[in-house]
């Protein structure tokens, strides 16, 4: 039995869904199972090898298929995207016609690719990632068919039961995951803020990621500015456009560093050199406030740093007063106020080594052995 992992996106790129791919992939051939990554040949990906790329082991192949691609121009882009996972979905039904036998694994968060696949292999594993808006009975109809569903959070878990009757034994709860290892580094805090030329003396609050305004960061820029010129706060992460814009906003504030896209490798050097690290969240968008599983809060647990985060039903359901420092969120003030705390308190450090004790349970590998085990009963 092969197990053919499905992903429609640029690949390599600096998304986290196709680092998510890419670590899934390692950790399922580390379970024993023969895996194909099956991903669209697409025009604006990184170059060089993917393996390289993401400092993944070469235990699973790689299968780029042609599809037809309109480029990497904002016009249209619904029409784009549309036409490449269409096209997608049809040459990967067509790449398991003749590369899959009828018991093979067939695993992805694309649901098209799946729908077709599911005509014709029995085992078919849905992981949802994102939480359909529209046309819910075709949806229902659609996570119906799958052997399985695997779900990222208990939000999701509960309206999948309620809104589409998929019986609960076709359900698993699988938050995200992360590589310990690469963020549990031997630098220490002084080293790492040496390396990365930041300054010795401050207090520094970093948030990693992207720039989009559902995760936060202009609520964490305006709560800089309620801080004392003691703390700089870094951001790091974000496409060229993303910090571009982000540097004419912001970029004028003495304690504030934008630092822009740095290689995933360097991520756990800023995170080692923080004094604590923050996850602002918004409230205001379903999107944060209900579907995601952030992999930066699993990355930032691993890294054994104090993390003030946002009190939202995604990241309560992961995080509580014991393992870090929860403000309200879309409010600056109460932000600035938690990660003054989270500098200060005397349970600064103890809730990090709660942190990281919790977050031992979910490593890349230990959620692949229970994806496998459930997808396969």
């Amino acid at each position: 039995m092969r197990l053919h992992l499905i992903f429609h996106g640029r690949f390599p790129s600096d998304k986290a869904a196709s680092l998510f791919a890419a670590k899934s992939a390692e950790a399922f051939a580390d379970r024993g199972m023969p895996v194909t990554l099956i991903v669209p040949r697409l025009l604006g990906r990184e170059a060089g090898d993917p393996y390289l790329y993401y400092g993944v082991k070469k235990n699973f192949t790689i299968s780029c298929l042609s599809v037809l691609d309109m480029g990497t121009s904002e016009v249209f882009r619904r029409l784009r995207f549309s036409v490449s996972f269409l096209t997608f979905s049809v040459t990967v039904f067509l790449h398991l016609l003749f590369k899959a036998r009828k018991d093979d694994l067939v695993y992805s968060n694309e649901w098209l690719p799946l729908l077709f696949a599911s005509f014709r292999f029995r085992r078919t594993v849905y992981e949802m990632h994102d939480f359909p808006e529209s046309n819910l009975a075709f949806f229902g109809w659609f996570m119906r068919r799958m052997r399985r569903v695997v779900i990222h959070n208990r939000w999701k878990m509960l309206q999948s039961g309620k809104r589409f009757s998929v019986r609960d034994d076709a359900l698993c709860y699988e938050p995200n995951a992360v590589d310990i290892g690469k963020f549990r580094i031997a630098a220490t805090g002084q080293s790492a803020r040496s390396t990365l030329n930041l300054p010795a003396g401050k207090k520094i609050v970093v948030y990693t990621g992207h720039l989009y305004r559902w995760k936060g960061v202009d609520v964490l820029a305006a709560a800089a500015e309620k801080l004392s010129d003691e703390y700089l706060v870094a951001f790091v992460g974000g496409t060229a456009e993303e910090t571009g814009a982000f540097r004419e906003k912001y970029g004028c504030r003495a304690n504030i560093l934008i630092a822009g896209f740095r290689p995933h490798d360097e991520i756990p050097l800023w995170q080692k050199a923080a004094d604590v690290l923050v996850l602002p969240n918004t409230a205001k968008e379903n999107i944060s406030a209900y579907y995601t599983s952030p992999m930066k809060l699993f990355e930032y647990a691993a890294s054994g740093r104090p993390i003030v985060a946002s009190d939202i039903p995604s990241i309560r359901e992961l995080l509580s007063e014991n393992t870090a420092f929860l403000v309200a969120p879309d409010n600056p003030k109460a932000l600035a106020l938690g990660i003054r705390r989270a500098c200060e308190d005397k349970d600064r450090n103890e809730r990090a080594k709660r942190a990281f004790a919790w977050v031992k349970n979910h490593t890349w590998g230990k959620r692949a052995g229970r994806i496998l085990e459930f997808a396969l009963k």
